[in-house]
């Protein structure tokens, strides 16, 4: 049974090959294999070692070639395509040689593009120079992979010194992989110390029809007179793409350790922006003009410190109290923090003191911290102005009137049995959460308060202003 194994048996041809048996006697073994896949892959072995103009070595690329049609799978085919491309190179005959990659590549058109793209990128490096056109214009009619594809092509052509071969195929590609292919030809020729001119980059930024494209071809610059093409390319775009691009150029030279050329182009940088009228884009382009002159090393004329506006003084004692009731679930987290932020900064326009209900644990540092970092502020904000003056409390159910004032529940639905307020001090809580007060704790408060007489609920920030205004105005 292992005689009949397909894979077994086209090992067993290769190695008879290489140890010089006749190719003849070997030609009934390789019909003999059952599996079109290795049948064809072994016909291919076969055929470098028949003679070209034998009626076995014309049959063996026929057969060899319907085989390829009979294997089901296509990620079988897409395989069986790459490996016969491999053993085509032990190929002399030039005639065979043309015909048997033109057949591959003629085969791979019926392919789903998905599978064309693993076999270019994988087994572009097989194909001999005269299949880099046919390659490369499979790889242009596959929408959405042709600059992925493009590039293994070219990493493989820039080896025979094709450029002007390879410029004159990408000329024919569609725009935007026309123009970022011959940057990337460029790149690699470079690379490879073959571009003693800058041809492949004139074509590029000749086709280049958008700043994406410019863009891409600023980060193919290489030597200095790649740069002098490209801010001649640009002179005539309108002053904000050409600060732009020469702001880019820059930082491009910088790290290509241009240093001089770097600093020249910062300086016309400069000049074309001081063209530009005061505009948004002025600015962003001021900011990207400033973190390029420092990561030149250049020494940058000192900024004024941005002033941070002081606090206003809070009063030692509030006249009644805002409280929240915390229903959110879990640990402390961003609306926690923000909540008691807005309620500070409430409490100390309209001196009110602050009782925090059912919150999960925290010390005050913390507390001040978290609000700092969470909102991020200048500085500690109203919260730690009001902690120092002992303004806020903590409670985990019951409320201290002692401290706070009369505790009053806030709700849209209130028991109007109870919605006369008693005079003195109060202490006015909401819900804090899409749940609003708990029932039993409206029940259980002595006093109900509705802000509105229309029993409208609010939002919990513009719940917490108003109530905050209204027991000022008791004041």
């Amino acid at each position: 049974m292992s005689r009949k194994h397909g894979p077994s048996l086209m090992r067993q041809i290769r190695r008879e090959l290489k140890e010089g048996k006749s190719p003849d006697s070997l030609f009934p073994k390789v019909k003999s294999i059952s599996d079109s896949y290795y049948r064809s892959l072994s016909f291919y072995l076969l055929i470098p070692y028949l003679s070209p103009k034998s009626k076995q070595s014309k049959e063996a690329i026929s057969l060899a070639s319907k085989d390829i049609e009979k294997v089901q799978q296509s990620w079988r085919r897409i395989e069986l395509l790459g490996s016969i491309s491999k053993s085509l190179k032990t190929v002399r005959d030039t005639d065979i040689m043309y015909e048997s990659y033109s057949t591959i590549l003629e085969k791979l058109n019926d392919e789903r593009n998905k599978d064309i793209k693993e076999f270019l990128l994988k087994y572009s490096k097989n194909f001999p120079e005269f299949c880099l056109g046919t390659l490369l214009a499979i790889s242009s009619k596959l929408k959405g992979y042709e600059f992925e594809t493009g590039k293994a092509i070219i990493r493989h052509g820039v080896k025979f010194g094709s450029e002007s071969r390879l410029i004159d195929i990408l000329l024919k590609f569609d725009s935007t992989s026309r123009t970022k292919l011959l940057g990337y030809l460029h790149l690699q020729l470079f690379k490879l110390n073959k571009n003693d001119d800058s041809k492949a980059l004139l074509r590029a930024l000749e086709s280049a029809n958008d700043q994406e494209s410019l863009l891409y071809l600023v980060r193919v610059c290489s030597n200095k007179s790649d740069f002098i093409l490209f801010e001649e390319h640009i002179s005539g775009l309108p002053t904000d793409d050409k600060v732009f691009l020469l702001i880019s150029l820059t930082s491009r030279a910088d790290r290509k350790k241009l240093k001089e050329l770097a600093r020249q182009l910062y300086d016309k940088s400069e000049e074309q922006h001081s063209l530009l009228s005061e505009s948004k884009i002025k600015m962003k382009l001021r900011a990207k003009l400033d973190l390029t002159l420092e990561r030149l090393g250049v020494t940058q004329i000192s900024k004024k410190p941005k002033v941070v506006k002081e606090l206003s003084e809070v009063a030692q004692t509030g006249n009644h109290t805002l409280a929240l009731y915390n229903t959110y679930g879990g640990n402390w987290n961003h609306p926690h923090f923000k909540s008691i932020f807005k309620a500070s900064n409430l409490c100390a326009s309209f001196d009110l003191d602050l009782a925090l209900i059912n919150f999960p644990e925290i010390s005050s540092e913390k507390l001040v911290k978290e609000i700092k970092k969470e909102m991020r502020l200048p500085n500690d904000g109203y919260i730690k102005s009001l902690l120092d003056k002992n303004r806020v409390k903590f409670f985990k159910k019951e409320i201290d009137e002692s401290w706070s004032g009369t505790v009053v529940a806030t709700t849209e639905n209130p028991d109007y049995s109870k919605s006369s307020l008693p005079k003195g001090r109060l202490c006015m809580v909401m819900g804090l959460g899409p749940k609003g007060l708990p029932i039993s704790f409206i029940t259980k408060s002595k006093y109900n308060f509705e802000l509105t007489g229309s029993n409208i609920g609010f939002e919990t920030g513009t719940a917490m202003g108003a109530i905050s205004a209204h027991l000022n105005a008791l004041s």
